[in-house]
């Protein structure tokens, strides 16, 4: 990522799943170091924000999709999920966190420094990583 990337990759973070269209199996794309979250993981302060907390327009989602890419180097086919808002309180600002999910039936190989995962996997992980893979969880499947 060039410098603009970066100051502009700290103003979002995207959760990136694959649901399989049949089966409904899903999973998350995550780092392999820690957290849940690309392209780089959440501020230690990082909380949940007030539903009646917006953030400001600071990228599209669109823009922060094409910047995920081109930081892991993919041209998967994404789609950004649009029933799925999330905004998380950070120090000094308001961070709102999109989804993204890879269509079709196949994952792909993860990039390097990420991996795949299924929900039960998260268990052992900070609570606030588990919370946001459930959020996702309950926008997809529709249980909760």
């Amino acid at each position: 990522m060039n410098e603009q990337q970066t100051i502009e990759a700290l103003a979002w973070r995207i959760l990136l799943c694959h649901k399989h269209p049949v089966s409904a199996r899903l999973r998350f794309l995550i780092p392999s170091e820690a957290g849940v979250v690309l392209p780089q993981a959440l501020p230690k302060l990082a909380v949940i924000a007030e539903q009646e907390q917006e953030a400001p327009v600071q990228c599209h989602p669109a823009t922060a999709l094409r910047c995920l890419q081109e930081a892991l180097d993919i041209d998967w086919p994404l789609e950004p999920v649009g029933e799925f808002q999330l905004n998380m309180e950070v120090p000094g600002q308001i961070l709102p966190v999109y989804l993204v999910a890879l269509s079709g039936h196949e994952l792909r190989e993860p990039p390097p420094g990420t991996r795949w995962i299924d929900l039960p996997q998260s268990i052992g992980m900070p609570w606030l990583d588990r919370e946001l893979l459930r959020r996702v969880y309950e926008v997809l499947i529709g249980f909760g």
